[in-house]
């Protein structure tokens, strides 16, 4: 899936799942905003492809996830609360992050 379609998909879904190829061509087209290892599941991004903003995370499943966010605020809340139950993981809550909601 070209990067133009990839986006057309996550405007109309919840999250997608894409390939580590589609990933790359993601990260080599886009301006990284934020990136954060979560050292459990390995890093959590905000990229800017164009004018949107895309949450891109790696599922315990080792599946590539994107999300579209409508502004920057809202993907910093997302990764803050990404990271506190990544946190509270290595604490042994038994804690499990909800990626597919």
């Amino acid at each position: 899936m070209n990067l133009e379609a990839i986006i057309s998909s996550v405007k109309k879904k919840k999250y997608l799942i894409i390939s580590e190829v589609e990933l790359n061509e993601l990260l080599s087209n886009s301006k990284l905003i934020i990136e954060e290892n979560t050292y459990i599941s390995d890093k959590i991004r905000l990229l800017k492809f164009k004018d949107v903003l895309i949450l891109q995370e790696k599922t315990t499943k080792d599946e590539y996830l994107v999300r579209l966010m409508k502004t920057k605020k809202e993907a910093e809340e997302f990764v803050k609360e990404r990271l506190d139950i990544y946190n509270r993981m290595w604490d042994g809550c038994g804690c499990k992050v909800k990626y597919y909601e």
